[in-house]
This record gives structure tokens, C-alpha cells and sequence, in this order.
């Protein structure tokens, strides 16, 4: 958890603060509304709700919010407070939250995955062929880096489009910088086929961390 957090120290713009929680731990920490919102979830998921819960209040804290239900909506998106924007990510072993004031971001997104390889089925799902090829070529990255890139751009696009997005919506390619960046295959008003979204990555050595920003 500690390289993660230095990661996203160094790596989050101006004005974005951030938690991590362990989703492993007891589901404590919910204020009475949310306990109210996974009565009947399986334990499992309450343990994810509050570890992510516990880190968006942290983060919030850190921006000069207060204790404030974050509840769903029927997306499962989580309901920031007024003002404010944020993403919620966990994988098995840690949960991230990452939050900014609605001046600074449009929206923004956020995704975590645990740098391990995917089955042949799973890759072909989650990849285009251009994202196939260009990965050929590349001796670090794996497939879970497109998948985690493309997750965090959905979170960001989500609170915008209105739209849920698949796979095949969007490619994610290199920038030429040693970074990548998310193109959409087709038109998600308001924004248009071919709109390029720059993503902020890393790859550490249990983790792939992806965040993309939209002014």
C-alpha cells in the first residue's frame, strides 16, 4: 500500500487529494444511511462499500468536507456531496478514492488492478485488435494495462455521457512519450468519434494504476 500511496503523491495534479483503505478489513466506518443502503448486500461488498467509503471521506476531509453519506446510484456510481467530484477503485488488496472541487475537473476517473496476467478469452474481450498489435511490441505492458486504462477513462466519461461504455467504445494507445492515451472509437456526446483523452499510469510492482482528468 505504501508504493501506492508515494505513487499517487507524486503522480495526482494540483487540487486532487486522495485515500487508500483495505477492502480485506471489517465493514465499519459507514455513517447510518449507507448501512441502511448494503443492508442486503453479501459481506464481500460491504467490505468493499466501506473501505471506499472510509477513503472518499478522508480524501473529502482533506478538501474541507465534512462527514457526508456517499451513497450509489443505480449506476453502483457513487453520490459525491455538493461541489464535488471523485472516483472510487479497489482490487483485492487495497481501495483508492481520489476527490477534487467541481472548479477544478469536469469529472475524473480512477482504477486499480493488481498487475497480474488475464486468460487469452478475457484479453481478446476487453482489447481491440489495434490495442492487440501495439501490445506485441511492448515487453512491460499486459493486457490488464489497457483494461485498467480503459476503466479509469469510463469512470471519468460516466458522470458526463450518461452513457455506459464498452470495451470496443474506446482504444487506448501510446502518446509517443512513454504514456498512453484514450481515444473513442465512436461519438459519446458531447464528445466526438476520435476525441483523445490523456491518462495518467503507472505501473508498480503489484499494481497497475491508471486516472484520467476532464476539464
Amino acid at each position: 500500500m505504501e508504493e501506492v500511496e508515494t505513487t499517487l503523491a507524486k503522480l495526482l495534479p494540483e487540487g486532487v487529494s486522495f485515500a487508500l483503505s483495505d477492502p480485506r478489513a471489517e465493514a465499519d466506518g459507514l455513517l447510518p444511511e449507507e448501512v441502511a443502503h448494503i443492508a442486503r448486500a453479501v459481506p464481500k461488498r460491504k467490505r468493499e462499500f466501506a473501505a471506499g467509503r472510509r477513503a472518499a471521506r478522508v480524501a473529502l476531509a482533506k478538501l474541507g468536507q465534512g462527514p457526508h453519506p456517499i451513497l450509489a446510484a443505480p449506476s453502483r456510481a457513487p453520490v459525491w456531496p455538493e461541489g464535488f467530484i471523485g472516483s472510487i477503485s479497489h482490487c483485492d488488496d487495497i481501495c483508492i478514492a481520489i476527490c477534487a472541487h467541481l472548479t477544478r475537473f469536469t469529472s475524473l476517473g480512477c482504477d486499480v488492478e493488481e498487475l497480474a496476467p488475464m486468460s487469452d478469452a478475457v484479453a481478446e474481450a476487453v482489447t481491440t485488435p489495434r490495442e492487440r498489435d501495439w501490445l506485441k511490441t511492448q515487453d512491460a505492458l499486459q493486457p490488464v494495462h489497457v483494461f485498467s486504462a480503459k476503466e479509469a477513462l469510463y469512470k471519468a466519461l460516466f458522470p458526463v455521457t450518461g452513457r455506459m461504455t464498452g470495451f470496443a467504445d474506446v482504444t487506448i494507445l501510446p502518446d509517443g512519450a512513454g504514456g498512453v492515451f484514450g481515444e473513442l472509437v465512436s461519438s459519446q456526446p458531447p464528445f466526438a468519434a476520435g476525441q483523445r483523452f490523456t491518462l495518467l499510469s503507472a505501473s508498480l510492482q503489484a499494481h497497475v494504476l491508471h486516472m484520467c482528468f476532464i476539464s
